[in-house]
């Protein structure tokens, strides 16, 4: 787990995010590598649980902090929380012993990021973020004197993400 790396993939609402996560997360496996993925659910209230009935859901439903449910290879992990605590949820993650950890989100958080930008409004409010390695951007978006990578264009971010992968490297753009 020493050489587990960290990557996020942030942008605005709509921007591609799942999308590049999910093409990340194949591409990922594609080369043998383990991936754990960690995502900041920002539309608001709580994610979807299972249905009420299930024994997980009443356990919560009845008080419980946490419950987690184990079959057939899977764990599933609910916990009530009022703090996004990154750190700890990386923690869960790393129990996967991951190559890989994949955030969507979270984008204070101080780890490499891949930004996706819809406009040159988007990139005016999030150039500032610390430890940038790619831009991608939606087709004819265009950011002067910036090195950008089109969304669309699959081979660009296929080219990014293995050499990230592979990269012992910590070079910002």
């Amino acid at each position: 787990m020493e050489n587990m790396k960290i990557l996020q993939v942030v942008g605005y609402k709509n921007s591609g995010k799942t999308t590049l996560m999910n093409r990340l997360i194949a591409l990922a496996q594609e080369t043998g590598k383990k991936v754990s993925a960690i995502k900041h659910h920002g539309h608001g209230g709580k994610p979807d649980l299972p249905p009420a009935g299930t024994d997980s859901t009443q356990f919560l439903a009845n008080g419980a902090a946490s419950s987690l449910v184990y079959g057939g290879g899977l764990v599933q992990l609910h916990l009530e929380r009022q703090e996004a605590d990154l750190e700890k949820f990386i923690g869960f993650s790393k129990l996967i012993d991951p190559d890989f950890i994949l955030i969507e989100g979270f984008k204070d958080a101080p780890y490499p990021k891949a930004v996706l930008v819809r406009s040159g409004e988007d990139w005016d409010t999030l150039k500032g973020l610390s430890d940038i390695r790619a831009v991608f951007v939606h087709q004819g978006v265009e950011l002067e004197g910036v090195q950008t990578l089109e969304l669309d264009k699959h081979a660009a971010s296929g080219r990014f993400f293995r050499e990230w992968m592979g990269s012992g490297k910590d070079e910002s753009i």
